[in-house]
């Protein structure tokens, strides 16, 4: 409510000095284009039409800035993740090679009395009965 009210004033307060300055004019010098009988209201309008745009500009690129900077936090944070995930892989690789194998030795299996088994192939296993 109270935004309205002030809103209201202010807007109040423009159209009295619009109607106030309505006839005061100037000359005006453009890049080099001399300009005479401006209406001083309609120039004070237009440049802040122009710092409106201009804001607007700065605000539109700022946010896009910082939306791709966050992207690339995201993309960092997520190589930064895997960066840690594959050093621990390493680490673990060059542990267990390093450590001696678990299960029976060499010599244990080439003492071994049982028979090497092979197991059947495929073609071997399969019966036709006729």
């Amino acid at each position: 409510m109270v935004r309205v009210i002030v809103s209201a004033v202010l807007l109040v307060l423009l159209a009295v000095l619009v109607a106030f300055n309505i006839r005061s004019t100037t000359s005006i010098s453009l890049f080099g284009a001399s300009f005479d009988d401006v209406p001083t209201m309609a120039l004070a309008l237009v440049s802040f039409a122009v710092g409106v745009v201009y804001s607007l500009f700065l605000y539109v690129s700022r946010y896009l800035h910082r939306r791709k900077r966050k992207g690339l936090e995201k993309k960092d944070k997520a190589l930064s993740q895997r960066e840690r995930e594959l050093t621990a892989r390493e680490s673990a690789v060059a542990s267990a090679a390093e450590s001696p194998p678990e299960g029976p030795s060499e010599t244990d299996i080439s003492t071994s009395t049982q028979p090497e088994r092979k197991s059947p192939r495929f073609w071997d296993r399969l019966k036709f009965r006729g």
